[in-house]
């Protein structure tokens, strides 16, 4: 077995730590015994209320991009760095806000880290970070970056990777690209995810607009089956300097997603169409998760039909809180 770095009563951080993933994360530390947890979120799309009340959890309202100049100390720490500017739609509409965070901001994440003498960085990357156009089958990580990717958000992202790759010889740093992640946590919104803005339509019987034709389809992998690959990348050695898809090798198809989420709600809503996005050439994307299999033992232990129910459970329990979140009247 190769050796490993305990989170126990270790200092951990997370940027981004309010958000649908890092507050899930933030508890999976917390659980698993991590001696404190600061969390590092400017709450332009995280939410406090997200965070669980432990007295071993710290908060911090800070630009990432500020964190070299903030007082803040946390020498030896465990760093997950999953602050961003949320995604592809969001940076082609604001591509300088893109390249503040998810370049600028990681850079910064990265000296302050090397500054900290962190144990270690988990940078969150996007499955979407290497691929260009047209690719079909499923994406794995020894395929070379494309010159032709369709975003701002994919560009910095890939950066983001470039920088950890940079520092590496002085902080050691671990690779994780994200495929189409959702659950507990994440709030609707015009920028977020199709599963959040499907749910919640859903539960207010409205029409589910589908950007295409239907058949298109993407990789979903729910949250805690996420956050938990996530832990295993930071504690093992063999993890430092490779990359990882974190996904779950299978593909839904969206008409499908939007039938199962109407199901799951209980709804009359009805499904329409609308043109495809300009710069979404992707018919499918599917993550290759073997590497991540064979060395961080990643398991889809939740699929989607189930995952769907418990990220709409979640939307009941919290509808009040999500509606205020979301700024729509429910």
């Amino acid at each position: 077995m190769s050796a490993k770095i305990s989170l126990a009563n270790s200092d951990c951080v997370v940027t981004g730590g309010a958000g649908a993933i890092g507050s899930r994360l933030t508890r999976l530390l917390l659980a698993q015994g991590a001696g404190r947890v600061v969390v590092i979120d400017d709450l332009s799309s995280g939410h406090a209320w997200l965070l669980p009340q432990d007295p071993r959890l710290e908060f911090h309202q800070v630009d990432v991009n500020r964190l070299v100049e903030h007082p803040l100390a946390t020498p030896g720490a465990m760093i997950f760095h999953l602050a961003a500017f949320f995604a592809n739609q969001n940076s082609v509409d604001h591509p300088l806000d893109d390249l503040h965070t998810n370049a600028r901001g990681t850079l910064a994440t990265l000296l302050w880290a090397d500054q900290q003498h962190a144990a270690r960085l988990v940078y969150a990357s996007a499955g979407c970070s290497i691929a260009g156009h047209g690719i079909d089958g499923p994406i794995s990580e020894n395929m070379p970056v494309s010159l032709h990717l369709d975003t701002p958000y994919q560009i910095t992202k890939a950066l983001g990777e470039f920088y950890c790759n940079y520092f590496l010889p002085r902080l050691p740093t671990v690779r994780c690209r994200f495929f189409n992640s959702y659950g507990p946590g994440e709030v609707p919104g015009p920028y977020r995810n199709v599963i959040p803005n499907f749910i919640w339509r859903a539960l207010h019987h409205q029409p589910l607009i589908i950007t295409g034709t239907g058949e298109e389809t993407r990789d979903f992998i729910y949250v805690d089956d996420l956050v938990q690959a996530l832990l295993t990348a930071a504690e093992r050695s063999e993890a430092v300097g490779m990359a990882f898809n974190l996904g779950t090798g299978v593909q839904t198809r969206i008409g499908d997603l939007a039938e199962w989420v109407i199901a799951a709600c209980g709804s009359r809503s009805r499904i329409e169409f609308a043109p495809r996005r300009s710069w979404d050439h992707s018919t499918h994307r599917q993550a290759d998760i073997t590497r991540a299999r064979l060395r961080l033992g990643l398991e889809s232990r939740v699929g989607v039909r189930e995952g769907l129910e418990r990220s709409v459970a979640w939307f009941r329990e919290h509808a009040t809180a999500i509606a205020a979140a979301a700024g729509v009247a429910r």
